[in-house]
């Protein structure tokens, strides 16, 4: 049996036929040089890599591929073709806003919000401390309470010598009915020896405290301390040496208060904290007197200094806030 040989004709529309496909398919495939180098070749890894998208701001520019090498039979290296140039990197977006609260705009904070005390000391009466968030819970100036110039308006000045002379006496339960507070205020220490006289001092009784001496030496500890006692135990001992608040300056401490910790802020910094308190502000009770300048002993040292613009909050104030609270002028 013989097979039949294809006519001339059936030959050519053959080979036409398959000239278009192979046409065809180059259009969607890479040519074997662009893919290999001699025969035997294999891709190397240098091949060029399409463009990456550039995520700055500006629309990213194409990166070209570089040209593929591989190693042909006989380990030369062939070239082959440059690679495909990559595609355009897509256009960064654009930054977005930063957040309200860390733009430091003074907006994103209203220092008025949620004060449930605000002693100014700009009275003009010496003997007065109103309280301008309610005006039957003021306090009082004990003996020569001189004003001199604050960080707002004016300031209340104790020029005590050594033992208590001069105090302010605030409301009784300053922080009653409150579990969570902010307290800040701005103190100018003139003393030259009141090691333990304290900025303020609330107290029930000797087994419930909270006090502030910005100039304290105990043992192995010196500096500003914040200390308070619940139940006759201490629930916070918190200590900072920097800044020293000897040094006649003003300076603004603040500490919030809740039962998730207690803050201990400096010039708008937190320099210490106590995570869990055993105790809350409500839970140190109707607190009385509750002073400034002085403790509940007239043996103890009394404060020399100066003082201006206390504030209480209902609430624990963020870092943030408290930052921005020291920027008020």
């Amino acid at each position: 049996m013989f097979l039949t040989q294809p006519g001339p004709q059936l030959a050519i529309r053959t080979w036409l036929s398959i000239a278009g496909c192979l046409a065809a398919c180059s259009l969607q495939m890479p040519s074997e040089s662009e893919v290999f180098g001699s025969a035997g070749g294999k891709p190397d890894a240098s091949g060029g890599a399409a463009g990456r998208a550039n995520p700055l701001g500006d629309s990213g520019s194409e990166d070209t591929g570089g040209a593929g090498s591989f190693a042909g039979s006989g380990g030369v290296v062939n070239p082959g073709t440059s690679g495909a140039s990559g595609a355009a990197g897509k256009s960064g977006a654009l930054g977005e806003s930063g957040a309200a609260g860390a733009s430091g705009a003074t907006s994103t904070f209203d220092p008025a919000a949620g004060l449930v005390a605000y002693f100014a000391f700009d009275d003009a009466n010496g003997a007065v401390v109103s309280n301008a968030k309610d005006s039957k819970k003021g306090g009082k100036c004990v003996g020569t309470c001189t004003r001199s110039n604050g960080q707002l308006g004016l300031a209340f000045a104790l020029r005590n010598n050594l033992g208590p002379t001069d105090w302010v006496e605030l409301p009784a339960g300053i922080f009653d009915g409150h579990a969570a507070i902010t307290l800040s205020i701005w103190l100018r220490d003139l003393s030259t020896s009141r090691n333990g006289a304290p900025l303020f001092y609330f107290s029930a009784s000797a087994n419930e405290a909270i006090y502030f001496i910005p100039d304290d030496k105990s043992g192995s500890s010196a500096g500003a301390h914040l200390g308070g006692v619940h139940k006759g135990a201490s629930f916070v001992n918190l200590w900072s040496a920097r800044p020293n608040l000897a040094d006649k300056d003003w300076h603004q401490l603040a500490f919030s208060w809740d039962s998730a910790s207690i803050e201990f802020y400096l010039d708008g910094k937190s320099v210490g904290s106590a995570s869990k308190p055993s105790a809350l502000p409500s839970q140190l009770g109707a607190t009385s007197p509750d002073y400034l300048g002085r403790t509940p002993d007239d043996n103890h040292p009394a404060l020399f200094g100066e003082f201006d613009d206390l504030r209480v909050y209902d609430r624990v104030l963020t870092a943030t806030q408290v930052a921005l609270l020291y920027k008020v002028r």
